[in-house]
């Protein structure tokens, strides 16, 4: 009960920062879990959303970590925010290295398919991660949609291409598992669709950097 409390009268930037701490663990095992289905399944999909999954998670961790060092840093506010948009500028990096990835990966599904076949039952499994990823990304998104706060809107943009490629990841397995002699090429737009998705996030948090670190001064 004492730990509510205090959380409670914790800063919405540390409270989001308490949450991750959890979500990190829980994105961590499914991207395991999507790491031995791809092994079982032989599906370049879960291997591929496995290691992006595992990226994001690591980009968390770094960012809590230097969340954790910038918070040490008294009565300085500029080069408190300047640290804070370091890791911004980071996450917008990696989210352009793994559109690209995405983008390599989806046109590859294009031209051979997916063919990922497991039981149902793995595929309502599947499904559902999706869709919690999808609810927890529009929720920071709804719930954080007025911060500034470079930390909070680096968190959400991430969490929303994640999301993005559950919504991918979901569509595979529902047309692989359902239909019969659908044209896979579906799969393929999709996921281009959505790499240039992540791409185009990374470039709007970094081409927007500079303008917010000048604001600031």
């Amino acid at each position: 009960m004492q730990n509510i409390k205090i959380f409670f009268t914790l800063e919405k930037k540390d409270q989001l920062i308490f949450f991750m701490q959890f979500t990190v663990i829980f994105n961590f095992i499914v991207a395991i879990t999507k790491f031995f289905l791809s092994i079982f399944t032989h599906s370049l999909w879960f291997g591929v959303n496995a290691g992006f999954g595992f990226v994001l998670v690591s980009s968390k961790l770094l960012t809590i970590r230097k969340y954790r060092k910038i918070k040490v840093i008294l009565d300085e506010y500029i080069k408190k925010r300047r640290e804070e948009y370091k890791i911004y500028l980071q996450n917008g990096i990696l989210l352009i290295l793994l559109g690209i990835m995405y983008f390599f990966v989806s046109s590859y599904m294009y031209f051979n398919g997916t063919n990922t076949n497991m039981h149902e039952y793995i595929t309502y499994l599947v499904a559902l991660i999706a869709f919690y990823s999808i609810g927890t990304a529009i929720y920071g998104i709804v719930k954080y949609k007025r911060s500034t706060e470079p930390i909070v809107k680096g968190i959400k943009i991430t969490n929303f291409a994640s999301a993005l490629t559950s919504i991918v990841l979901t569509q595979v397995v529902l047309l692989d598992t359902f239909s019969k002699n659908y044209d896979s090429r579906i799969n393929g737009y999709t996921g281009i669709g959505v790499s240039f998705i992540i791409i185009l996030l990374g470039l709007y948090m970094i081409l927007g950097m500079n303008k917010t670190i000048k604001s600031i001064e």
